[in-house]
């Protein structure tokens, strides 16, 4: 990966417009039952599902190998390299799109990054692998930080109470997120590298799910560009009772909420769908 491949990503994290990351799921049991490990041609279904990704407008692809869903059995080192170096390298082939790849061990981000990754997606916040610091500062690469109360045993799941009392929900992943940057700062991230993830359905019940998405602009507070993601999540099925496969309509709403509190990059499933929202928001100017 190049230098121009980096500042060509900072260059459009600086325009106004929400950007789309599109999911990409090299697992077989991914909770929106989206994996494509379970495709024949693993290769061929990931570079039918870029290509399809990059005609309905996304901006970025996020490739993962291991799932976070509720119960997930973790995956090995060498299983996780197998399952997404091919699949980086087969894509950065043949499309330009920024790519992301979504783990939180160390030595599959440098694998990655040498097959052409521009981003690293850490759900940990670069609490779980200590080298995975070390590695963003070599690469001076954008680093998605992810907000989790259990940075050792990441998993998305909704419980009824998981945080201080006190505190709301907001004030304290804004207090664990600002520590999670002083955190990398210190070890030499630079601050315009660092994106923010509010961890919506990591840890938090639905009630403190919905609150973050309504209060989001207050994260921005923090002063670093916020990636939203909320396609699909259980706490949608909690609201609404609908399955996994029918939560479309209440992804849709909690994206175009985010985008109202100032959501800088939406990770998505339905990429089509939430161009239109986008779209449309960026017609009707500021709101």
């Amino acid at each position: 990966m190049t230098d121009k491949n980096i500042d060509s990503f900072y260059t459009m994290m600086k325009e106004p417009r929400p950007k789309l990351m599109g999911i990409l799921n090299v697992t077989p049991d991914s909770f929106s039952g989206d994996g494509i490990l379970t495709q024949e041609n693993v290769i061929e279904a990931a570079l039918t599902q870029a290509e399809r990704f990059i005609k309905e407008g996304a901006d970025i692809i996020d490739i993962g190998g291991e799932s976070t869903r509720p119960g997930a059995i973790s995956v090995t080192l060498e299983d996780e390299l197998n399952r997404v170096i091919p699949i980086v390298k087969a894509i950065k082939t043949h499309f330009s799109i920024p790519l992301s790849i979504d783990t939180t061990k160390a030595e599959v981000a440098a694998k990655a990054i040498e097959a052409g990754v521009t981003i690293i997606n850490d759900v940990s916040g670069l609490m779980r692998d200590p080298g995975m610091v070390d590695l963003i500062v070599q690469h001076q690469l954008p680093i998605i930080i992810m907000h989790s109360p259990q940075a050792h045993a990441i998993s998305q799941c909704d419980r009824s109470r998981s945080f201080d009392t006190e505190k709301n929900i907001v004030d304290q992943v804004k207090d664990e997120l600002e520590h999670l940057i002083i955190h990398a700062i210190g070890k030499g991230v630079k601050p315009h590298q660092i994106i923010l993830d509010p961890g919506i359905g990591f840890g938090k019940s639905p009630t403190e799910n919905l609150s973050l998405i309504k209060h989001l602009n207050d994260l921005k507070t923090l002063k670093h560009p916020v990636l939203l993601g909320v396609s699909r999540k259980s706490f949608i099925g909690h609201v609404t009772g609908a399955p996994v496969t029918e939560r479309l309509p209440g992804s849709l709403a909690s994206a175009a909420i985010g985008i109202f509190q100032g959501a800088d990059i939406i990770r998505v499933h339905d990429i089509p769908e939430t161009k239109q929202i986008i779209d449309l928001l960026a017609a009707m100017g500021p709101l």
